[in-house]
């Protein structure tokens, strides 16, 4: 099963949703499609530490988003920098450079919406939208792409379905990935988006508070954001490549923790003997009380543009993938 073709190739994971009993194996984020139409408002990552030039794509092929703006917060959370407005009309698409808002060499999370007359507070989108955000690393020539998390999908969401556990697309509690051995020449690095109640659950959040609408319209996620980061709030099961569970390590993730390597987990990941191969991870939430997650993995070639592999960790909700897929239907 993880017998794997060549260290060095990529396969991605992360992402999961619930708690140990049925009742608490259902809030799980979101499943739904992070690159589809998305009403109500989006969440991105960006990075602009290392050198990294981040750019921000907004299109709104359905109708026009006259009053569409961008709030940014830092990797902690807390608001930073300035909110920008970026009205669109019908089929429009424009471009933000991140450089332009916030301070050098911040990371952190955009929240993109609507905003009201007051020029304050974010409201749900007049129409959908796509987004993403594009990453290069002048230095090393590494670009990357980081998709949306989707707070209301425009085709499948609260509006149309009733359903809100296919919301806030892809937060899960649970994720996956493979890691080949991690060498002075190799790297893998881990993006994990861990939001607090500062985009949404208190009373000034982006996306306001109070549910199973928000204070300003937006669909409430289960479970809900953490409020304060909790040590420990994270854990992994580390495998070598012939299904041999290897290590277990804990770990923390709040609001934005952006190229962590995977070394600083846990020094297995560089064990010549013993991971050769490679490793499969799987990652989780401790428990439904701390919240979901979404993440991405880049394995690179250290100074080179190429042998770069880059995408969104493979997730699912944790129970699953420690194999309750019976007591989850």
């Amino acid at each position: 099963m993880r017998k794997l073709i060549a260290v060095g190739v990529v396969v991605g994971g992360l992402l999961a949703g619930a708690g140990p009993a049925m009742a608490q194996f259902q809030p799980q984020g979101g499943i739904g499609d992070p690159l589809t139409l998305a009403a109500s408002g989006v969440l991105i990552p960006y990075i602009t530490g290392g050198g990294t030039v981040a750019l921000i794509e907004v299109a709104s092929p359905v109708g026009n988003n006259p009053n569409a703006h961008m709030l940014f917060y830092n990797a902690n959370c807390a608001r930073v920098g300035d909110s920008v407005g970026i009205p669109l009309t019908t089929n429009d698409i424009a471009f933000q450079d991140v450089s332009k808002a916030v301070p050098p060499g911040t990371d952190g999370l955009v929240a993109i919406a609507g905003v009201d007359p007051t020029g304050f507070t974010l409201v749900p989108l007049e129409s959908p939208i796509h987004s993403r955000v594009y990453l290069f690393t002048l230095i090393s020539g590494r670009s990357r792409v980081l998709e949306p998390i989707v707070i209301d999908t425009a085709e499948f969401g609260l509006g149309s379905t009733g359903n809100s556990q296919n919301l806030w697309s892809p937060l899960r509690t649970g994720a996956t990935f493979y890691a080949p051995l991690e060498t002075a020449i190799v790297k893998t690095q881990l993006t994990l988006v861990c939001p607090r109640s500062s985009i949404q659950g208190d009373s000034d959040a982006a996306f306001g508070s109070g549910g199973p609408f928000t204070s300003t319209g937006f669909p409430q996620i289960s479970p809900s954001f953490k409020s304060s980061p909790s040590t420990g709030d994270m854990r992994a099961r580390i495998y070598d490549t012939n299904e041999n569970f290897k290590r277990d390590v804990r770990f923390s993730c709040d609001c934005l923790t952006a190229d962590l390597s995977v070394s600083s987990l846990s020094s297995f990941y560089g064990d010549a003997p013993e991971a050769a191969n490679g490793t499969y991870t799987e990652i989780e939430v401790t428990s439904a009380e701390v919240g979901s997650f979404t993440g991405y993995r880049n394995v690179f070639t250290v100074g080179s543009p190429l042998n770069n592999f880059s995408g969104r960790l493979s997730n699912g909700n944790r129970i699953s993938i420690q194999g309750g897929l019976t007591s989850a239907r």
